[in-house]
């Protein structure tokens, strides 16, 4: 009977430890494929203020082109700003 009872004992400990397993496996590809999204998200926000820059300068290379004083250019660039910003929080 005691033989019996380990024996079914030892067969359960054996099914939780691999279930166990399982679930530690399933956690390590949950947390590598977040890694992974998370790279992504990092290089849209790298594109995306690179772009930002981008617009600025060609914002700041029109206003000169056109004559305007610096302090009319940059107004025009922090109020440009101010509008994307409030744009994206909306």
């Amino acid at each position: 009977m005691n033989s019996l009872l380990t024996g079914l004992l030892a067969r359960r400990e054996t099914g939780l430890i691999e279930e166990i397993e399982k679930l530690e496996k399933r956690i390590i590809r949950m947390e590598n494929q977040a890694d992974a999204e998370c790279w992504l998200l990092e290089d849209d926000i790298r594109q995306a203020q690179f772009e930002a820059d981008c617009k600025l300068i060609e914002e700041y290379e029109e206003g000169i082109r056109t004559g305007l004083p610096k302090e009319e250019i940059l107004a025009s660039l922090v109020n440009g700003a101010l509008h994307r910003i409030k744009a994206t929080m909306q």
